[in-house]
C-alpha cells in the first residue's frame, strides 16, 4: 500500500509498535493522528519524528471510553482534511498466571483495552471510512489469537476476539 499523502489514525502511538508505526508512516509521507492515553509518550513520539513532526497530530484518548472517542472524533477526522485508514494497535499484555489466579478487574482491563478499545475505535470511525473511495483498517492481534500461550489465556482471548471481529469486516 502506498501511504504518501494519506492520513491514518494509529492507536497506541506513545510507545512500542505504535510509535514505530507512526514514525515509519510519516517517513513514507503519511500524515498520522497518534492516539494514546499517555500524553508524555505521544510528545516523545512526535519529538522523535524530527523533520516529519508536522505530519503528526497527537491526541490523548482513552480507547476504552466511547464518550472520549466521540468527543475527539470530528477533530481527528478534520485535522488533516480527510482520513484514509485506522491502525488499531493499542494493547496490553496480562501478568503471567493461571486463569484461577487472575483477578476479574485485571481480566476486564485486558478485554477493555485489547478488544473493546479496538471495537470502540471501529464503531466511531467505520461509518466515515465507508464513505471513502478507498479506506484501510488494520487491527493488530497476536499469535496468541491462534495458539494460546500458557499463563496468557485472557490476552489470547482478547486478541482472538479482535481477530474474529476483523474477519467479520470482510
Amino acid at each position: 500500500m502506498k501511504v504518501k499523502g494519506k492520513t491514518f489514525i494509529v492507536t497506541g502511538g506513545a510507545n512500542g509498535m505504535g510509535r514505530e508505526l507512526v514514525l515509519n508512516l510519516t517517513k513514507k509521507g503519511a500524515m498520522v493522528v497518534a492516539v494514546d492515553i499517555n500524553q508524555q509518550g505521544l510528545e516523545e513520539t512526535k519529538k522523535m519524528a524530527g523533520a516529519q513532526a508536522d505530519n503528526i497530530e497527537t491526541v490523548v484518548v482513552d480507547i476504552t471510553s466511547r464518550e472520549m472517542i466521540a468527543e475527539k472524533k470530528d477533530y481527528i477526522i478534520n485535522r488533516f482534511g480527510h482520513l484514509d485508514g485506522i491502525i488499531n494497535n493499542a494493547g496490553i499484555i496480562q501478568k503471567f498466571c493461571h486463569i484461577k489466579d487472575m483477578p476479574f478487574k485485571d481480566v476486564e482491563r485486558v478485554m477493555n483495552i485489547n478488544f473493546y478499545g479496538t471495537y470502540n475505535m471501529l464503531n466511531a470511525f467505520l461509518p466515515y471510512l465507508c464513505t471513502r473511495d478507498e479506506a484501510h483498517i488494520v487491527n493488530v492481534c497476536s499469535m496468541g489469537a491462534f495458539l494460546p500461550v500458557p499463563g496468557q489465556s485472557f490476552y489470547g482471548a482478547s486478541k482472538a476476539a479482535v481477530r474474529a471481529l476483523t474477519e467479520g469486516l470482510m
